[in-house]
């Protein structure tokens, strides 16, 4: 059973937005939407394999993971954004 800190979830879903801005940073500097990265836990990583599509990669770090042009440019189509100009 899932362990829950808080009453309420006020973010959920805010990584698949987080990953469609890098999608779109990776394309920006040339890179075809190609993503590396590493998770906290085995559980994220299966995480974002299940819904993102990832790869396990575990060469740099033991839950290391790629996520490929196709798989981002899928994450861009679902999670659309609008960037504010507000200052974070």
């Amino acid at each position: 059973m899932e362990k829950v800190y808080i009453e309420e979830i006020r973010y959920q879903g805010v990584g698949g937005y987080l990953f469609a801005i890098a999608a779109k940073k990776s394309i920006d500097f040339g890179f075809d939407g190609m993503m590396y990265g590493f998770t906290a836990n085995k559980i994220l990583l299966d995480h974002y394999v299940e819904k993102f599509n990832a790869e396990f990669i575990g060469i740099l770090h033991p839950f290391q993971f790629a996520i490929d042009e196709e798989n981002a440019k899928n994450i861009m189509e679902v999670y659309t954004y609008d960037w504010a100009n507000e200052k974070l």
